[in-house]
């Protein structure tokens, strides 16, 4: 099994529910949701001019990407993961991709599996992942819509708000699924006027907040 990837490498994780944790980052290549506030919108075209022979080159350059066997990125994860637990696949939209053999070499590779999703692809369903975060992506250029199948089998929707609008729009959803885990409210590109707006929401409502540490530390 093929996997489209952008990157790899070892962080601590600065968001949702699982923030603070040493995690290996392997981020997949390739989405079509077309989110304007995406911070990786390189990673989204599966264009051929950026494919390179290898991972490294692909570390090169944040636009380049290449194809490697699941058991490969696997192995490269156990490499430098020190004492890391957790592998964290995102993107990209990683659930465009099948991740069932990726999941299950990184499981024989003694890792514990997250997946970031936008909620709107299915490739991560069934295989054996033991923290799915739902992102939810609504309304977006992409014209994808957001599945209730994964929603509700989601530990944790994480949700990016630079409007009431958006908290508006995760109320609808949450009154359509029967979603039990554990929501959380991250401001926009640490917007202050966004990021009062969550802290009264959460506070509210009973929900978490959700920063981006990793951005107060300078890690990626």
């Amino acid at each position: 099994m093929m996997i489209r990837l952008n990157d790899l490498y070892l962080c601590i994780q600065g968001e949702g529910c699982l923030a603070g944790t040493p995690m290996v980052l392997i981020r997949l290549h390739g989405c079509s949701v077309g989110c304007p506030f995406c911070d990786t919108k390189e990673t989204w075209a599966n264009d051929e001019e950026n494919r390179v022979p290898d991972l490294h080159q692909a570390q090169a350059d944040p636009s380049k990407w290449c194809e490697m066997e699941a058991s490969d990125v696997a192995i490269a994860a156990s490499e430098i993961r020190q004492g890391a637990k957790w592998a964290l696949i995102t993107g990209g939209e990683p659930a465009d991709q099948d991740l069932h053999q990726l999941v299950a070499c990184l499981n024989a590779c003694g890792f514990l599996v997250a997946v970031e999703t936008s909620g709107t692809a299915t490739g991560h369903m069934g295989a054996g992942v033991h923290w799915v975060c739902v992102s939810p992506k609504l309304g977006m250029p992409g014209a994808k819509p957001v599945l209730p199948d994964v929603v509700n089998t989601a530990n944790e929707i994480k949700m990016v708000v630079g409007k009431p609008e958006d908290v508006t729009k995760l109320e609808d959803l949450l009154e359509r699924s029967s979603f039990k885990g554990t929501v959380c409210l991250q401001p926009m590109s640490t917007n202050p006027e966004a990021t009062r707006f969550c802290i009264s929401t959460c506070q509210r409502k009973g929900w978490r907040l959700s920063l981006q540490t990793h951005k107060w530390i300078n890690e990626r």
